[in-house]
């Protein structure tokens, strides 16, 4: 008797026969059959970018973020460096999640009411297709550039100082383009239908384009936000610029006591230190930032389905 994992090899190996012995019925089957292999060629080069990188940082760094001994899971992530950086990254995760908090709270208002108000209250034109030439261009800059422009404006001319501020704010400069181009389009998915229906009902513009516009939109929304905040998670060379670096959390607003730290600046100088525990902690840095990521992801594709689904 066959066994379960040989009789599903020979199953597989039937059903590929027979999908090539249809393919070569005639040429529309074999070009479509060609068709579909190159598609999953495709496919197959466009995720496995991203396991290979999770492989290789998890192959390294997984035991430094999940396990159980000395400087290793909750008290990697939890504790203070200390001497010879030889505790853990409070002060980088900290750090990342308060300079993502102030950088969303000023990048993604600005974004959004910009897109709404391009879209929904001004008419194809000059001034529309300036902003839009001038966001795309933005989203095109390198970050170092970014940084660069933070220091010499934030930091220089408005002698706001390297820290948690400056950083911040040239975080959120970042985000701008990506959020306001992403809602933008997102916003003239919406069927015109939805509107002039509010709107016969008796309800003002501003709030047909509230309650439902928006709403409508609120999926594409988020997924601007997340390539937004998934971008700005991982910069570095912004953050050497404006936001400096502490072994501890920021203490004030101002002044060296606001230089704060970044997971993405940690894992820059860890991994280019030649101590070996160090790259250990590099790796691990890179893997809790990634699951960091993957579960903002996560939790905004919930908050999508739940405000589609009220307003389905």
């Amino acid at each position: 008797m066959l066994k379960n994992g040989e009789s599903e090899s020979i199953l597989y190996r039937l059903y590929a026969l027979s999908g090539l012995k249809d393919a070569l019925k005639s040429r529309r089957h074999f070009s479509d059959y060609i068709f579909k292999v190159i598609l999953g060629l495709v496919i197959i080069i466009i995720v496995s970018p991203f396991f290979l990188i999770l492989f290789q940082v998890a192959g390294v760094g997984f035991w430094q973020v999940f396990g159980t001994g000395p400087g290793q899971g909750l008290e990697f992530l939890f504790t203070f460096p200390g001497a010879g950086l030889e505790g853990g990254i409070r002060n980088a995760f900290v750090g990342t999640v308060e300079l993502i908090v102030v950088a969303s709270a000023v990048g993604i208002p600005l974004s959004v009411c910009g897109a709404i108000y391009i879209n929904e209250y001004t008419r194809p034109g000059h001034v529309r297709g300036i902003v839009e030439f001038t966001s795309d261009v933005l989203a095109g800059i390198p970050s170092i550039v970014f940084g660069a422009f933070g220091f010499v404006f934030l930091v220089d001319f408005l002698h706001i100082g390297m820290g948690i501020i400056a950083g911040s704010l040239t975080l959120a400069f970042m985000m701008i383009p990506t959020i306001l181009r992403t809602t933008q389009e997102a916003l003239r998915a919406v069927p015109m239908s939805l509107r002039e229906a509010s709107l016969a009902l008796g309800a003002t513009k501003w709030s047909t384009t509230w309650n439902v516009t928006l709403r409508a939109a609120f999926p594409g929304v988020i997924t601007g936000f997340l390539l937004a905040i998934g971008r700005v998670m991982g910069e570095t060379a912004p953050l050497i610029f404006t936001a400096g670096n502490s072994l501890i959390v920021p203490t004030e607003l101002a002044g060296p006591g606001s230089w704060i730290a970044s997971m993405p600046y940690t894992i820059w100088a860890y991994i280019s230190d030649p101590r070996e525990y160090l790259q250990v902690k590099a790796h691990g840095t890179a893997l809790a930032l990634m699951i960091m990521v993957l579960a903002i992801d996560l939790i905004a594709n919930l908050i999508s389905r739940k405000v589609t689904r009220r307003l389905v």
